[in-house]
């Protein structure tokens, strides 16, 4: 990631003020601030949201960065090559704390090389935030970007790779069109392909399709046949890219983008997309075999080499995986390996500390980047882990998503500044728009749908997640109407709703109340606060209506008070708007609530208004245009508010956006609730079953020991390095030795992890917990050099152990006789040794296990269980006699 001088002057300021701070030797820690808040924990002190408005931590979050993209700044053709927001054009953007935004001037044209990676995000976050809100707004955006992608962004006919997106366009000029001499990354034209094919189902706009379809073609076409070779490498013009040009875990990209082609029914000539399709999965196959190599999930961004794993190939690589679960028979174990290891991967930067904060995962992108902005990366892996927990039924998997989203959305002020800095201010959100709010909506809802019951806003109605696009909906009061653009086999869509369902039917054909989804027919779970998730199941159709008893109230209308110059039409779907072009024609209501909504139409000719909420003007307005007519939608909304009487005012301007060719503005109704209740935040979760990691073990699936234990590799861990690469740093990913004995299960202790200073984390529930250490001293060193000293839960349990003579049984007395000898002491070596902790209550939701070498030495350890109640007995300790040089490092 390159920053802007300005972002540069201020990671220097923050790593010279971190470098005042004083130092804690334990990896785990908690802050009392957390990028723009003051730090709140939950009674079990893990942490939990600083906003405490009913809609909760994430609709807020949702609702402030879509703002952000409605209310942003347009630049015209004196400028432009065609009209649009700045983001279109320009990633770099300035938002001061009143929240006004302000365009850097281009000082190089190579700073809009995100500019596929930032279409991918704004297209991706409004086709899924045009579900869950009914804003029209989104689709006349994602007209807006989809269409200058297509008409300034390819490459030429004569091009090798003609007609295809140049998705880093580092050369050229900004806001004109796309120089062919720029990146043609081409992991980063499917990502962003995904979305045009994603749009057309949104929108019907056959365009879109169609150039996702010729994209198609170019990647069947110019794949690679040879066996030992990928099927593609990194870019289409590896001639004008000055690094390793190598594609690696980016193919998930690929994939996901000829799935989606797939989908809608399009193959390519001669079924050419599935061939080429299964190609590209059997070499994804290929690389999860080396799923612990630093560059396997490497090698997507487009401003750097990105030789090491990186966040966005990370959730890829675990959703294809998830998507696809026939295929990927291993899919458990595939993608909690892929997704666990960039934990230990990116956390190795010293700079970035990327640790557990309050029991929450932050970390950076990669281990190569950014400093202490440790908020995004965890926003977009956060996405998977919720995803695993839900498929996979793992409630490992939900509560570090629950956990992390919930830290990582301190991040944002109600004016849209964003604080990426774990320590409070900027380092790469204040330069990057793309990060600070396309990346957040995309992620925030992708969470919120996989987790409802946890992120959903308390007592309003949304469609959380759909297996298919929505491409219509209507949340009107007591009946919300949609549809989707297809409905194959199971399909099935979630819902969050402030009422329980009187029916639901899908084409007009009622559905069954059930117990599961194993047909069509709908599942209603009840949550404390009066609200439900309904799951609907309708594969084979596609408009479906849900009706009940709405808590919200709805008025026409006509029940609005208007002044100034205002028409009434009836519209061919029954409905009636109340229309004005005239500059401070307004619309007054006021209402008792906690939400308020305005309800209106958008066509061709729609203009602007401003809208004030108690008398405060709001920094987004109302844009009334769209390139084709909707009906009922939601043109406005503001929730979060006090329950009490509040003042909703629309003041038309008389103005247009650059594109429209009116000004109208066209409201139909005014829906708001008073209804109150909060579902809570997830307090108290996490795994209470057994955990069980073998350290250095590479092994896809896990190892299952003599009694029917599964031990999964060990990833969870924290060690400092400054190559980066924490697998070659600290793994023993070989067998150190065949033979282990006083054990039945050798395969436990043969591999293991070593360092000056390692710290392994479990994420567990409430309760008390036993710890099992497993050791094996499989070294041939001065015993000295190989004592460990252990802390758990930053407890000192165990000072200065020898582990060879734990495990052969010497009394402190022989140890300390035989101490000093100048040859190594071989009692004990490579033999099987186990401590036991019991009665360990998680601090601030973990149990944190450090392990440090006492002498100058490595500690290392080979597998830990740790579960419920009580472990037994383990070995006792043997230490090594006190020199005073160990308490000076303890």
């Amino acid at each position: 990631m390159i920053l802007s001088p300005s972002a540069l002057h201020r990671i220097l300021l923050i790593i010279i003020s971190l470098a005042c701070l004083t130092t804690n030797s334990r990896a785990a820690t908690t802050q009392k601030r957390y990028y723009a808040y003051h730090a709140v924990q939950d009674r079990y002190g893990v942490i939990a949201p600083w906003y405490n408005r009913q809609n909760g931590l994430c609709d807020f979050r949702v609702r402030i960065a879509a703002e952000t993209l409605k209310r942003y700044p347009w630049v015209d053709t004196s400028k432009a090559i065609s009209p649009a927001p700045h983001y279109v054009y320009n990633g770099a953007w300035s938002i001061s704390d009143d929240g006004k935004i302000t365009i850097p001037p281009v000082k190089r044209e190579w700073m809009n090389g995100d500019q596929g990676q930032r279409a991918a995000y704004v297209l991706a976050g409004l086709i899924d935030y045009y579900r869950y809100s009914g804003d029209p707004a989104a689709i006349a955006h994602i007209s807006i970007l989809a269409d200058v992608l297509i008409d300034h962004c390819q490459t030429g006919d004569d091009h090798p790779w003609p007609k295809f997106l140049i998705s880093a366009p580092v050369n050229g000029k900004t806001y004109d069109k796309c120089d062919p001499h720029g990146f043609i990354q081409l992991d980063i034209v499917a990502q962003v392909g995904l979305e045009m094919i994603r749009a057309y189902e949104l929108t019907g706009n056959e365009r879109w399709l169609n150039v996702a379809k010729h994209w198609g073609d170019l990647f069947a076409e110019k794949r690679s046949r040879q066996p030992d070779l990928p099927p593609w490498n990194r870019y289409a013009n590896p001639q004008d890219v000055y690094w390793y040009d190598g594609q690696t875990g980016g193919i998930s990209l690929i994939l996901l983008f000829l799935d989606e082609l797939i989908r809608v029914g399009y193959t390519g000539k001669d079924n050419q997309l599935v061939q080429t399709r299964d190609a590209g999965r059997e070499y994804l196959s290929a690389l999860l075999e080396r799923w612990t190599v630093h560059d396997t999930f490497a090698r997507h961004y487009w401003d750097w080499d990105h030789s090491m794993q990186g966040e966005l190939t990370t959730e890829a690589t675990a959703k294809y995986l998830m998507d696809n679960k026939d295929y990927f028979e291993n899919w458990r174990s595939d993608a909690r390996n892929v997704i666990s290891i960039f934990l230990n991967h990116t956390s190795a930067n010293t700079k970035s500390n990327g640790d557990v904060y309050h029991g929450a995962w932050a970390y950076p992108e990669s281990a190569g980047c950014c400093g202490r902005s440790l908020w995004y990366a965890p926003l977009q892996v956060g996405t998977v882990f919720a995803q695993y927990g839900v498929l996979a039924d793992s409630e490992w998997g939900r509560e570090m998503a629950r956990r992390q989203f919930i830290l990582a959305n301190y991040d944002c002020h109600e004016t849209g500044v964003v604080e990426d800095n774990i320590d409070g201010g900027q380092i790469v959100a204040g330069a990057w728009f793309k990060i600070a709010h396309p990346m957040a909506l995309k992620h925030v809802l992708a969470v919120m749908g996989w987790l409802p019951e946890i992120f959903g806003a308390n007592r309003e109605n949304h469609i959380m997640r759909s297996s298919s696009v929505v491409n219509s909906v209507v949340y009107g009061k007591d009946k919300i109407t949609y549809s989707t653009f297809d409905a194959p086999a199971n399909t099935i869509d979630v819902l969050r709703l402030a009422f329980a369902p009187d029916s639901i039917t899908a084409d007009g054909k009622t559905l069954t109340r059930r117990e599961d989804l194993q047909d069509t027919g709908y599942i209603v779970k009840n949550l404390k606060n009066g609200d439900c998730i309904i799951s609907i199941r309708h594969d084979g159709s596609r408009s479906i209506v849900v009706q009940g008893k709405d808590p919200q109230e709805q008025l026409g209308g006509e029940n609005l008070t208007y002044t100034g110059d205002w028409t009434r039409t009836k519209h061919n779907n029954n409905h009636w708007t109340h229309n004005s072009s005239s500059s401070g024609a307004a619309m007054t209501y006021s209402f008792v609530g906690n939400q308020v909504r305005l309800i209106g139409s958008v066509d061709p000719t729609g203009g602007l208004a401003d809208v004030y909420v108690d008398d405060v003007k709001q920094l987004v307005g109302i844009d009334c245009w769209s390139p084709t007519p909707r009906y009922q939608q939601v043109l406005y909304y503001k929730n979060g508010l006090d329950n009490a009487r509040h003042t909703l005012k629309i003041v038309v301007r008389g103005e247009k956006n650059l594109l429209s060719q009116g000004d109208n503005i066209y409201i139909n109704a005014i829906q708001h609730s008073a209804a109150t209740g909060n579902g809570g935040f997830g307090e108290g979760g996490g795994p209470t079953d057994v955990q069980r990691f073998i350290f250095g073990y590479t092994g896809r699936k896990d190892y299952v020991d003599s009694v029917g234990n599964a031990w999964k590799p060990g990833t969870e861990f924290v060690i400092r390095t400054r190559q980066g690469d924490t697998v070659v740093a600290s793994w023993w990913t070989n067998r150190k030795r065949w033979h282990i004995a006083d054990t039945k299960d050798p395969e436990l202790y043969r591999y293991g992890i070593h360092g000056r200073q390692l710290n392994v984390y479990f994420t567990v529930a409430p309760g008390t917990y036993y710890v099992k250490l497993k050791f094996a001293e499989t070294r041939n060193i001065e015993p000295k050099k190989r004592a460990i000293t252990i802390h758990i839960n930053d407890k000192k349990v165990v000072a200065n152990m020898d582990i060879a003579a734990t495990a052969g049984g010497l009394s402190k007395t022989t140890l300390a006789q035989r101490h000093g000898r100048s040859r190594p002491d071989w009692i004990g070596l490579n033999k099987a040794v186990d401590l036991v902790f019991n009665d360990i209550l998680p601090h601030h939701g973990i149990i944190d296990i450090r392990f440090t070498g006492s002498n100058g030495g490595e500690a290392i350890i080979q597998a830990i269980e740790v579960g419920p109640g009580n472990g037994g007995k383990g070995a006792t300790p043997v230490s090594l006699p006190s020199t005073g040089q160990e308490k000076k490092k303890q």
